[in-house]
C-alpha cells in the first residue's frame, strides 16, 4: 500500500526508493520471509504489541524492512512466530531497531535470548547528536526530510482487519529504519564512537535481563522507599521481588496486582499477623498468608543482609549550586562535540558525583560515570570542573552556544 502520508523531501534531502509491501498471515509466508532475512547480513523490524491488560506484552504485529521490500507479520494468524524471533537472536548479522527496549523483551520472550547484533538508530542518534531519546517521525524527517503519518500510536491492534491508516502507519514505523541506519552508522564511525555504540547497545540489552531485574533496586524508586530504614528496605525488597513473580505468574500488570504506595505502607508498619494486614485497604485476602511469610522472611534477615540506606538528598549549602554548575558544564560540553547531554550524565549522576566530591571519594566505584566511554571522556571533565581547573565565560551571545571555557 503507498505511503500517501509522506511529504517529499526538501532539497539536499533524499527519501528511499519505493519499495513492494507484502502482508504475511500464513506460515508458507512466514518461512519464505525467514529464508530470505537468514540470507541478509542487515534487516530492521519493529513490533506493535499491547501491554496494558498483562504483565507480558501481546505481540500484535511485526514489521520487518529489507532493502526491496517491507513486510507485516500477523502473529495473531501465523502460530510459529517464535522462529521469526529465533532467527533475530541468531549471530551473524545487523538488526536495526528504533527505541528498541521491547524488541529485546520479546526477543527474550520468545528466543530465550537477545537479539545478536542489535543497532538501535534511537542510541545512535544521541551518541552523534543533541537530543536524546528521538521519536521515530523526528528522526525520520531531521534526517530524511520525511514526514510520518501520526496518531495510531494508542490503537487497538488486536483487532482484524487492520484498517488502511494502520498499515501505512505500521509500514511507515520500519520504512526508514535502514536509510537511518546506514547515515548514522556512517556518523558513529566519522566521530569514532563505534566503541561508545556497542557499549550503550550492552547496557540496553542488560537493562532487560530478566536475572538483572531481580537483581536491580527498582524498589528504591517507590515513592516513599527513601523514608524507610535498612531493616524496612528489606522488607520492601522482598515485597516488591513477590510482585515481580507473582504477576508473572497471573500475566497481569504489577500494579493491578498491588499498588507501589502498599508496599512501602507494608514496609513501613511490617505487619506480623494476618489481621494486621486486614486493616490495610487494597489487599486481596488470598494474598495475606503469603504476605504475612514473606514479611517474616525479610524481618528475620540478619543486619549484613539489610540494604543500604537510601542515600538522603544532598544537605550541604553548596551542593545544589554545584551539581547546577556541572549541569551547564556538560550542557556546554555535549553542545561542542554534538553528544545528547542526557547519555553522557543524569542529574543523579551529577548528584552522587558532588556528593563524593564532598567527602574526599576519589573515584566513583559504581554508575554510568564509573566505567566506558564516559570514564574517559566525561568523568574527566566533571572533575576539573569541581576541582576548579575548569571555568566557564561568556564568549558571544549571539551565538547558538554562547559559553566558552
Amino acid at each position: 500500500m503507498p505511503d500517501a502520508e509522506a511529504t517529499p523531501p526538501p532539497p539536499g534531502k533524499h527519501a528511499p526508493s519505493p519499495v513492494r509491501e507484502e502482508y504475511i498471515d500464513t506460515r508458507d509466508g512466514l518461512r519464505t520471509l525467514l529464508n530470505k532475512l537468514s540470507q541478509l547480513p542487515v534487516w530492521a523490524f519493529d513490533t506493535e504489541f499491547v501491554g496494558e491488560e498483562t504483565y507480558i506484552p501481546r505481540l500484535c504485529l511485526v514489521q520487518v524492512a529489507t532493502p526491496d521490500t517491507l513486510y507485516l507479520v500477523d502473529p495473531l494468524a501465523v502460530d510459529d512466530i517464535a522462529s521469526f524471533w529465533k532467527l533475530v537472536a541468531e549471530p551473524g548479522r545487523r538488526v536495526v531497531v528504533h527505541g528498541g527496549r521491547e524488541e529485546i523483551r520479546l526477543c527474550r520472550q520468545w528466543a530465550g535470548v537477545p537479539p545478536s547484533g542489535l543497532f538501535d538508530v534511537q542510541v545512535a542518534a544521541g551518541l552523534t547528536g543533541p537530543v536524546f531519546p528521538l521519536g521515530m517521525g523526528t528522526l525520520a524527517e531531521q534526517e530524511l526530510g520525511v514526514r510520518l503519518r501520526k496518531g495510531e500510536t494508542l490503537t487497538e491492534w488486536r483487532t482484524r482487519p487492520l484498517s488502511p491508516e494502520q498499515i501505512i502507519y505500521a509500514y511507515d514505523d520500519v520504512r526508514y529504519l535502514l536509510p537511518l541506519e546506514k547515515i548514522l552508522s556512517g556518523r558513529l564511525a566519522d566521530t569514532h564512537r563505534q566503541a561508545w555504540m556497542e557499549e550503550e547497545t550492552s547496557r540496553q540489552i542488560n537493562s532487560v535481563d530478566p536475572v538483572r531485574i531481580q537483581e536491580d533496586e527498582r524498589w528504591r524508586k517507590l515513592k516513599g522507599a527513601g523514608s524507610l530504614d535498612p531493616k524496612r528496605l528489606g522488607v520492601l525488597r522482598a515485597l516488591h521481588a513477590w510482585r515481580e513473580g507473582r504477576a508473572n505468574e497471573l500475566n497481569r500488570p504489577v500494579r493491578v496486582l498491588m499498588r507501589d504506595d502498599l508496599l512501602v505502607e507494608l514496609a513501613r508498619r511490617m505487619p506480623t499477623r494476618p489481621a494486621d494486614l486486614e486493616l490495610v485497604r487494597g489487599i486481596s485476602k488470598r494474598d495475606v498468608p503469603v504476605l504475612v511469610e514473606v514479611i517474616e522472611q525479610a524481618r528475620n534477615l540478619p543486619r549484613d543482609q539489610w540494604p543500604e540506606a537510601t542515600p538522603r538528598e544532598l544537605e550541604a549549602p553548596q551542593a545544589q549550586p554545584l551539581v547546577s554548575f556541572l549541569q551547564l558544564v556538560l550542557q556546554h560540553h555535549c553542545a561542542r562535540v554534538n553528544l545528547a547531554q542526557p547519555l553522557a550524565a543524569t542529574q543523579a549522576e551529577l548528584k552522587t558525583l558532588v556528593r563524593q566530591h564532598l567527602t574526599g571519594e576519589a573515584q566513583p566505584s559504581e554508575g554510568l560515570l564509573s566505567a566506558g566511554w564516559r570514564r574517559e571522556h566525561i568523568l574527566p571533565l566533571l572533575q576539573d570542573a569541581l576541582a576548579g581547573r575548569l571555568a566557564l565565560r561568556v564568549e558571544d551571545i549571539t551565538r547558538d552556544e554562547p559559553l566558552g571555557w
